[in-house]
């Protein structure tokens, strides 16, 4: 029963998933595709990839689990996911391994907040649980990572004398091979180091060992793992090195071993306490500021994220007040961390 009931969940998710590639694929996709103005179509190759692909593999997926009556056929869900495993790792594969050049079309499209192309993406307004265009474009890799987690509960729920054991058992090492190169080779979610892949809050929480810091709960209702990749870190004349996680309401700055444990020093840094987000940082291309008030009594407002100094602000020195100076990898990370952070704000 419990195995019968993970595939149902593995189901509606594709169902799920399906739809929110359904309209972003007609808002953004084909609308841009019309409109050479606004993005030229290598740009419009880089930014959208093979996304058409990935949202036929699905709809081939469900025309196979989903009678026409919406009935769902729980039993050859293990012979349509092998049918289509290489199918499956190989579109993902090429997609993932091109996020990062997409953001950093994004990243550059977004400069300007009055630009007609944000104009076109933002209206109409994008409607309640659809996706606008950051999260699209990161939303193959969060529906892999959570299929794959899915995936391996229905592994976990079915004995070895069931008929499906070995075909599950190949789809599930064969999507964890595919994702860990995904991850680890491009910068992307995975801390280097060996191990089971880490896939939701909960498998980052197992990991997290205090060092410094009052330990802090970390898997809370409604808190979501956004992403996850290395950053520098410059304290004084230092550059330390984190392994630095991105969630709904906060930022988590982590040591992780070669084992992927990862040693947390610090407090994260809430969400709620950004005032600004500097990402173009005179001479240093890869770097990018968080300026932060921890003032419990100041006004809420809404923070500035803009790519240059905010001349409006003069804030008054305060023990509230600090900048957090970060640098990526690459320009392709920084940007990948810009959309994200932007869409966060």
């Amino acid at each position: 029963e419990s195995r019968k009931r993970t595939i149902y969940q593995l189901i509606s998710k594709e169902q799920q998933y399906a739809t929110c590639l359904q309209f972003a694929i007609t808002r953004f996709v084909s609308a841009l595709a019309e409109r050479r103005d606004l993005l030229t179509a290598s740009e419009h190759k880089v930014l959208f990839q093979n996304s058409e692909e990935i949202l036929r593999i699905t709809e081939d997926i469900l025309d196979h689990l989903v009678h026409e009556d919406g009935e769902m056929d729980a039993s050859i869900l293990s012979r349509v996911y092998r049918c289509k495993l290489h199918e499956i790792t190989s579109a993902y594969k090429r997609y993932c391994s091109g996020i990062k050049k997409a953001d950093c079309v994004l990243a550059n499209k977004m400069k300007n907040s009055n630009s007609d192309f944000v104009k076109f993406i933002q209206c109409p307004a994008i409607p309640r649980r659809r996706p606008d265009l950051t999260t699209f474009i990161h939303k193959p890799l969060e529906h892999y990572r959570e299929a794959l987690k899915i995936l391996m509960a229905i592994q976990g729920h079915t004995p070895p004398k069931h008929e499906d054991f070995s075909a599950i058992g190949q789809i599930v090492h064969e999507m964890q091979v595919t994702y860990r190169e995904i991850t680890s080779e491009g910068g992307l979610m995975e801390p280097c180091g060996e191990g089971r892949p880490l896939l939701s809050v909960q498998d980052l929480e197992n990991r997290l060992v205090f060092t410094k810091c009052k330990p802090f709960v970390l898997n809370k209702p409604g808190r979501q793992w956004i992403f996850g990749g290395d950053l520098g870190r410059v304290e004084g004349r230092n550059v330390r090195q984190y392994w630095t996680l991105l969630f709904s309401d906060l930022i988590l700055f982590a040591r992780a071993s070669r084992d992927r444990v990862l040693f947390i020093t610090e407090d994260p840094l809430p969400l709620a306490h950004v005032t600004d987000i500097v990402f173009n940082v005179r001479k240093k291309d890869t770097e990018f500021r968080i300026c932060t008030n921890s003032d419990a009594k100041r006004q809420a407002t809404s923070p500035t994220i803009h790519c240059g100094p905010d001349l409006s602000r003069t804030p008054k020195k305060s023990s509230c007040r600090k900048t957090v100076i970060l640098r990526a990898p690459t320009m392709e990370l920084k940007a990948v961390w810009q959309n994200l952070l932007q869409r966060q704000m």
